[in-house]
């Protein structure tokens, strides 16, 4: 007990730092207490501690768990209650220990209170010095302490939102993260990366995903799909936010503020690092682009395709680079080189941003060109580029072209042309000008009609996009001389649009200039009421009749001419005056000068402040606004010539508009036309390859034919020929046994008169037996040749002795043979004659 009495003695300070723990935590507690009923900021109960900070870093890191949450939470109190100046005094000494000691405790009340001070840190003052602290603790070698500052900053950006924290240090480090070897800190990383994504989109993706392993890219994507539709809202608002909205007048509080900075977005393509990919351009590109194989052309637009997807592209010359991209995306004839070389389109776009809008006239009427493919992957590769090519530029830039595309006589075209016009205007942030939505409106009418019905309800879709920008009551005009059927579409549509225009904010206009009502005077009282309209109100002022000085011509106080007097009105310090032409005014001067003089009237008081005062009515001059007539004049005339200059450039620049057109028009024409041209060429050569080979096969057939022919004439000419000596063979052998008959003589044996017929048939051979004499021989006797088996028989012994004769030598000349034949025809005659008997 005397102990407690005696540590109750010691100051609050002393007790804060004591060794005994119990003592320390009372004193916290105490601390607690006097921040809390402190009456303001400069409360005394602060100025001990704020003096020396060292104290709350003893205290956030105090070695008992029970008081260091007791501390932290005193802690919290100051922040609170102390205000910026608290903030900024403890905030770089305590931030790094607090996060150090308090992320890492094993009670859940501690490290809440830690991420608490870490957000009063935050409220007081400004995010960026705390953030600062806070990501270098992302690298230290304690798995849970890493894991502990992960999720503090998913806390952060959660209250505050990447509108307030930037969180270009904390992306850079993520990748680190997932890199992590402890699972703990890879699923606080995840759930910090979900939550960037929530506040930023897709933005995030190409920062982010491109330095991860694919399974944790497949799982982020997972990830981001499924809190996709979940729109954040800032939960925490800075100090300076918060006093900002409450002075401001008619403000909604905080949330005023953070409609305000909803029209801000997030983007990362300022904290990328520009690559520069002019130099990384195959050297061999555009002559490989240029060859007449489709294989070489696919391969030089995949190898530029990974030279030009990189996040952001630093600024070069790509006018050539974009013509040929252009005349391969209009011209190839290979669709897989027209998909990827409109995927390098995309890439370039996204990588240039608003870099790429002065390369839009060599590409954007060659996509739009090709929306006539059909196969599917094609035309979502031109719709791609087409989206990128748009963020570059603005919707009255290329409202031209696709109006005109809209018109083509190609029914995809026309809708793939109409659902890239619907996609501008979702995402557009100013709603287009009268004009541009009556020309539009005016070109999807015109579509309603059309025979295809998904270009129908492209236009509808359209229309309907366009109701949701200006309401359904500014878009009747366009819409009432349709059908119920066609309405209903549209409505149906501009139910489910969804848009992020706005109107455009016009310029303060000057000072409203008042439109004067003619004075009524009031004799009694010689005054003249002035009626001026300005703004939403009336303004009435009043002043005395007469002059103002002694140097103005007297008028009567009775001359109502006289009150026709101009006035001057100062209003939002703008001088403005309005009461009648230059004529009118020295018509009613001149009355007044006329008018029978009296007594000098009572000099008039000097009106005191703003209002109307009297002006001189000369009948040389008067004065308007500080101007003479002459001069009034001379502004009327340089008027009327500024509005006829602006006629003239108006018409000149619809007739700069109307030849571009007509230049477009010319152009896609030459473009078809050299395309169906190039159609024909192909055409024409496959049909003369194909009628050479034709006349090749024709020319093989007739020599096949004619060698045919010489086979069967040789053929011929050979059985010919055997017949005839077959025949001459007969015959000699029927001559020889008749003259051996005739002499007496035998041949002495067989086998000799068998050798004898060799040696002839041998020597006929040699001799040239088959010659002309041979042929008319065998033409003689083949006249009777068809002989019976019986003659036959007979003549093999003539063959036999001709055979021997000739061995012998007897066969003299082929003369010999005629008369040989002779006598053969008549015994053969002779043997038909006895065979008729017989």
């Amino acid at each position: 007990m005397d102990q407690q009495e005696d540590y109750s003695s010691l100051s609050l300070l002393d007790r804060a730092t004591h060794k005994i723990w119990k003592v320390r935590l009372a004193a916290y507690e105490e601390m607690t207490k006097q921040f809390v009923t402190s009456g303001s900021e400069q409360d005394p109960c602060f100025r001990q501690f704020l003096n020396d900070p060292a104290i709350y870093k003893k205290i956030v890191s105090d070695s008992n768990v029970a008081a260091q949450e007791a501390g932290i939470t005193s802690l919290v109190a100051i922040l609170q209650y102390g205000g910026q100046n608290a903030c900024q005094k403890l905030r770089g000494t305590v931030v790094a220990p607090l996060a150090e000691k308090g992320l890492v405790s094993m009670r859940a009340g501690t490290k809440q209170k830690t991420i608490d001070a870490l957000l009063y840190f935050i409220e007081m003052d400004t995010p960026d010095p705390v953030v600062e602290e806070l990501v270098p603790i992302l690298s230290h070698k304690l798995p849970k302490l890493v894991a502990g500052t992960t999720m503090a900053l998913r806390e952060i950006i959660k209250a505050f939102g990447t509108k307030t924290v930037s969180p270009k240090t904390i992306v850079k480090v993520l990748p680190k993260l997932f890199a992590h070897s402890d699972k703990n800190v890879r699923a606080e990383a995840t759930s910090l990366a979900v939550e960037l994504y929530r506040w930023m989109g897709d933005a995030l993706k190409p920062v982010l995903l491109p330095d991860l392993k694919p399974v944790q890219q497949k799982e982020l994507e997972e990830s981001f799909e499924a809190a996709k539709g979940s729109a954040p809202q800032q939960e925490r608002f800075l100090l300076s936010q918060q006093q900002a909205s409450t002075s401001a007048p008619n403000s909604g509080g905080a949330a005023g503020q953070a409609d305000e900075e909803e029209e801000e977005e997030i983007d990362f393509y300022d904290m990328i690092e520009t690559v520069d990919i002019s130099s990384k351009i195959p050297g061999d590109f555009y002559d490989r682009m240029g060859s007449v194989k489709w294989k070489d052309r696919k391969e030089a637009v995949d190898d530029l395709l990974k030279v030009v997807s990189v996040p952001k592209i630093a600024d070069s010359d790509f006018n050539e680079l974009t013509r040929v991209l252009a005349k391969c995306v209009a011209k190839d004839a290979n669709v897989a080189v027209v998909t990827t070389a409109a995927n390098c389109v995309e890439a370039l776009a996204k990588g240039l941003r608003a870099g790429f809008g002065r390369y839009k006239v060599n590409i954007f009427t060659s996509l739009l060109e090709r929306l006539k493919e059909k196969k599917q992957s094609v035309v979502d590769a031109l719709s791609n580029a087409l989206d990128a090519s748009f963020d570059s530029t603005t919707l009255a830039d290329i409202l031209e072209e696709i109006l005109e595309f809209m018109k083509h006589k190609n029914p995809q075209v026309k809708q793939e042309t109409t659902m890239f016009l619907v996609r501008c205007l979702r995402t557009v942030k100013v709603i287009p000008k009268s004009a541009e939505i009556k020309q539009m409106c005016d070109a999807c009418t015109a579509l309603l009609a059309d025979t295809a019905k998904p270009v129908r309800s492209a236009a509808a879709e359209a229309m309907g996009t366009i109701m949701k920008m200006i309401g359904e009551r500014a878009m009747t005009p366009f819409i009432d001389g349709l059908d119920d059927i066609r309405k209903n579409m549209i409505k149906e549509f501009f139910e489910t649009a969804t848009i992020r225009a706005k109107p455009e904010k016009a310029a303060l206009p000057p000072a409203a200039v008042p439109k004067a009502v003619p004075p009524s005077s009031r004799a009694s009282t010689g005054t003249v009421r002035t009626r001026l309209s300005a703004g939403a109100g009336t303004v009435s002022a009043k002043r005395p009749m007469g002059s103002s000085s002694s140097s103005r011509p007297s008028v009567a106080a009775d001359s109502t001419p006289a009150a026709s007097a101009t006035s001057r009105l100062s209003t939002s310090g703008t001088r403005t005056s309005r009461l009648g032409s230059t004529s009118v005014l020295r018509k009613k001067s001149e009355e007044a000068s006329s008018s029978p003089k009296t007594a000098s009237p009572p000099p008039v008081r000097a009106p005191t402040g703003r209002g109307l005062t009297g002006v001189s009515l000369s009948t040389s001059t008067v004065s308007h606004n500080g101007l003479s007539a002459a001069e009034k004049l001379e502004l009327a005339e340089l008027r009327r010539a500024k509005e006829e200059w602006q006629t003239s450039s108006a018409n000149l620049k619809h007739q700069i508009e109307t030849s571009q057109s007509e230049i477009t028009r010319l152009t896609q024409t030459i473009n078809e036309l050299q395309i169906n041209n190039k159609q024909l060429i192909e055409d024409h050569t496959r049909d003369v390859l194909a009628v050479k080979a034709k006349e090749t096969q024709l020319a093989r057939a007739r020599t096949e034919v004619d060698g045919a022919r010489s086979q069967i004439a040789k053929l011929q000419r050979e059985l010919e020929n055997t017949r005839a000596q077959a025949l001459v063979t007969s015959a000699s052998a029927s001559y020889a046994d008749e003259t051996d008959h005739k002499d007496g003589t035998v041949n002495s044996s067989p086998v000799q008169r068998r050798q004898s017929g060799t040696f002839i048939s041998i020597e006929e051979k040699e001799n040239g037996f088959t010659k002309t004499p041979s042929s008319t021989m065998h033409s003689r006797i083949s006249t009777y040749s068809p002989l019976s088996s019986t003659t036959a028989t007979s003549t093999a012994p003539v063959v036999d002795d001709l055979r021997t004769s000739g061995s012998a030598g007897s066969v003299e000349s082929w003369r010999r043979a005629a008369e040989v034949t002779s006598q053969l025809k008549a015994r053969i005659e002779a043997m038909k004659a006895r065979q008729i008997r017989s």
